[in-house]
């Protein structure tokens, strides 16, 4: 069986968040499940400048129709291994299983996607070339896929470029298409007139088709084209075909109900392991759970809050934005002050989340710390010290941070939604509650706090927590048995 995974973005060659970090665990758990994969990704400057001495020029030109023009690029390409440590291996390989899309005016710049002031205003462009590209390479180096995996907005024209411009293409015969949907609040939508960057005319711009409110969505085309929508989670699967979560979007998915999947994501105990992990101060697992007390004194520390070793101590690891529940964190946050509470904040998003709770540590700073922006080593030492994590999302496809926060042994405080509700237990790893409202998120803290008083209740939860397993092995098995499935049937 022969697989291609196309991303925008997969840890380590490219990443600003989840999808990153999902593609490139799913890849390395491919390659060592034995399973014949490739990797496309764009040839960002970040990818270049970490990654140039290690890929290969393909010695391969194509053109891709943008518009009435035509777009010339290149490919580079590396061979990947996992070697018995668990680690990646790249090395500079012509014909290997890594795969950038080389074209400078598109992906030669700064940022992935946009900058601060917005989105970029070519990007209908820059991923109509990308996902074009990637068939054109196939064509080019006769690359015969059983499997075309695309994921995201980015690339889910594929599978429509697949039932129409490249339906005679003898080297696509027999591939099948999976597209898979990491959150659906995020669809590629541009103005009417970027149907011409697409290739196709007003024969695809109806309800049918490409239109979106007379707009194009390049979501939407994927998922009428896809033979199989899968997302992350099954709960989130579900609810996507409601309108409150379907972002306009469940019509075309209840119509394709009995092809939409949803498999759990992974993560990777590689990186997320407190027995390994090297950027907290103190080591610990189950078995020695009272060096977890050495990695909360070193997060007071460094953080320069005014809290014992007794006190609680919950966290925020994530994106400012309304969809994780900023706005009822910082609702919350003074009344929970009051009761003793002290809280670690990490995160970036939007500028009036990010100023507010700049406001609170400027209102609390003995109680509260507040980092704006994203530091790996912080993100680490925040897990391994906080006794709880905060994650009030009013929507998630699936979400890493509950599980990561389980094997850290802080408990995660969740609203029951879409992956929360698939992988954390009510009073057992963690804590849910249903409405999404201030009030509601301070019940979760509360409920949180009476276990806290109760050492033993408390270490128990935390055993139960660190216990669960949600390694990419599992979800592995479950793509796996979902191609074979395809391509049998």
């Amino acid at each position: 069986m022969k697989v291609a995974l196309v991303s925008a973005e997969a840890f380590p060659f490219s990443k600003t968040g989840g999808l990153g970090d999902v593609v490139g665990a799913l890849f390395k758990e491919f390659i060592k499940a034995g399973i014949d994969v490739s990797l496309f990704l764009p040839f960002y400057r970040t990818t270049r400048d970490n990654f140039y001495n290690v890929v290969m020029d393909s010695e391969i030109s194509y053109g891709v129709p943008i518009g009435f023009d035509i777009r010339f690029g290149a490919v580079r390409s590396a061979r990947v291994s996992v070697d018995v440590d668990d680690n990646l291996i790249v090395e500079p390989s012509k014909h290997g299983n890594l795969f950038f899309i080389e074209h400078n005016e598109f992906f030669d710049r700064e940022h992935l996607y946009g900058t601060n002031s917005g989105e970029y205003i070519d990007n209908a462009e820059r991923f109509v070339f990308f996902s074009r590209a990637v068939l054109e390479v196939c064509k080019a180096m006769n690359l015969n896929f059983d499997i075309i995996h695309s994921h995201d907005w980015h690339t889910a024209l594929i599978p429509l470029y697949l039932t129409t411009h490249y339906r005679e293409c003898s080297c696509f015969e027999k591939t099948k298409t999976v597209l898979t949907v990491h959150n659906l609040g995020y669809q590629g939508i541009f103005p009417r007139e970027k149907l011409e960057v697409t290739g196709f005319g007003l024969e695809m711009f109806h309800i049918d088709g490409l239109e979106f409110y007379g707009m194009v969505s390049f979501l939407k085309g994927g998922l009428f084209s896809a033979d199989i929508i899968t997302t992350v989670s099954p709960t989130y699967a579900k609810e996507i075909l409601n309108p409150e979560y379907g972002f306009g979007l469940d019509g075309v998915l209840r119509k394709r109900q009995g092809s939409l999947r949803g498999i759990i994501n992974g993560v990777d105990y590689k990186i997320w392991n407190p027995q390994k992990d090297s950027f907290i101060i103190k080591q610990y697992s189950i078995q020695n759970l009272e060096d977890k007390q050495e990695n909360k004194k070193h997060l007071i520390d460094i953080t320069g809050i005014e809290c014992s070793i007794e006190d609680p101590l919950i966290a925020f690891v994530g994106r400012m934005v309304y969809q994780k529940g900023i706005d009822i964190i910082v609702d919350t946050i003074p009344d929970l002050i009051v009761t003793g509470v002290n809280f670690v904040i990490e995160g970036t998003g939007e500028y009036y989340y990010e100023e507010k709770v700049k406001e609170l540590q400027q209102s609390y700073p003995s109680k509260i710390f507040t980092f704006v922006g994203f530091d790996e080593s912080l993100a680490h030492k925040i897990y391994a010290g906080a006794d709880a994590l905060l994650i009030p999302s009013k929507y998630e496809p699936c979400g890493l941070s509950q599980i990561i926060a389980m094997r850290y042994g802080a408990i995660p405080i969740c609203r029951k939604t879409g992956g929360l509700a698939d992988t954390v237990e009510d009073e057992v790893t963690g804590f849910l509650f249903n409405e999404y409202s201030a009030e509601a998120l301070k019940v979760g803290v509360h409920r949180f706090l009476d276990i806290y008083s109760d050492k033993a209740k408390l270490n128990h939860m935390i055993y139960n927590a660190m216990s669960r397993d949600f390694s990419w092995t599992k979800s592995c098995k479950e793509y796996i048995k979902l191609y074979e499935g395809i391509i049998v049937g």
